[in-house]
């Protein structure tokens, strides 16, 4: 029990950090990093990040009001980091392309896949 408690206040402290958490989605952007949000945030600087992945589903997006949507940042030294995120249009990056606008207008490399069109 007490192991729960050094986490939950860990990921507390950690949090506390960023300013722009708040109603960001799957990630955020501060201080020159993209910065996934996560319990615990990961943050990738801007000039590390190979290329973002978003991977959603397009039946989803026009069938239902949320949607599920993993976000894939590949760093140029090889590491990649997995984000799921679930969406309600509710953040303020609320669709894939919102997020891959926001992501082209930082500079970065941003590839949109849809799962739907591989089956």
């Amino acid at each position: 029990m007490l192991f729960l408690f050094i986490f939950v206040g860990y990921m507390i402290y950690k949090r506390s950090q960023y300013r722009n958490k708040a109603n960001a989605g799957a990630f955020f952007f501060e201080d020159n990093n993209l910065v996934l949000n996560t319990g615990i945030p990961y943050a990738v600087a801007f000039d590390q990040i190979d290329r973002v992945e978003l991977h959603y589903n397009s039946w989803e997006l026009e069938h239902q009001l949320s949607y599920s949507l993993s976000v894939k940042v590949f760093q140029k030294n090889g590491k990649s980091k997995l984000v799921f995120y679930k969406g309600y249009r509710t953040a303020k990056l609320a669709l894939p392309s919102d997020m891959e606008a926001a992501l082209k207008e930082k500079g970065l490399h941003c590839i949109m896949v849809d799962s739907n069109k591989k089956r």
